[in-house]
């Protein structure tokens, strides 16, 4: 949501879905939300992406017939090391700045 009010601060109109379920995951709002804004998608995990959100977000969209995606996957790729939360997530690139760097990037 941080990421969401640093775009908003500099006009940026973006849409925030939580996926509090991945079975079922809800490809309609997904679907819809890929529509409205013509395919382009971030999505920021913080786990591996390796069966995560990312993935299943990238299939249900592909099983929905969308098409045309320009889309972002923000997920730790690297083994974590020690640190301060917000120093992880900034490392990982999964913190509010490296979500509103994405999703600017996509513009």
């Amino acid at each position: 949501m941080k990421a969401a009010d640093l775009l908003a601060n500099d006009g940026v109109k973006i849409r925030v879905i939580d996926l509090y379920s991945l079975k079922p995951i809800d490809t309609k709002t997904l679907a819809a939300a890929a529509n409205a804004t013509a395919g382009k998608i971030v999505v920021a995990e913080d786990h591996w992406p390796e069966g995560g959100i990312g993935e299943a977000v990238l299939s249900a969209l592909v099983a929905a017939g969308i098409t045309g995606l320009r889309w972002a996957h923000l997920a730790v790729r690297d083994m974590p090391t020690s640190g301060k939360p917000a120093e992880l997530l900034h490392a990982a690139g999964i913190d509010a700045d490296c979500i509103a760097k994405a999703v600017r990037d996509l513009l």
